[in-house]
């Protein structure tokens, strides 16, 4: 089991909302806290778990952690993206695809 796997189990089960709502405060925040920081370890399908968690989440809960949520989100979201991308344009060059782009420079 990987490391972070005990860590991600604790946050997935705190963030189902009824969960949340028997959390206090403080506790709310260190959840969001330890979701922030769990992402940086995750393997994609792990983090786009706890990202659809958190989203559902984000509905139900204080605007100021609403917030919060929305940062980690468009944060994730956006490398997410950005990674999709960087990875098609280097499936597209190993393809083929790069000789496309050495004759049209000519």
């Amino acid at each position: 089991m990987p490391e972070y796997q005990w860590k991600l189990t604790i946050v997935e089960r705190n963030l189902l909302l009824s969960n949340w709502s028997k959390l206090i405060p403080e506790a709310q925040e260190q959840m969001l806290w330890e979701a922030d920081d769990l992402m940086r370890d995750l393997p994609l399908p792990d983090r786009q778990r706890l990202l659809t968690s958190l989203e559902m989440l984000q509905d139900h809960i204080a605007e100021d952690l609403q917030q919060r949520i929305q940062r980690i989100l468009s944060r994730e979201l956006n490398g997410d993206i950005r990674k999709a991308l960087e990875s098609s344009i280097q499936n597209t060059a190993i393809s083929g695809g790069s000789s496309l782009l050495v004759e049209s420079a000519s």
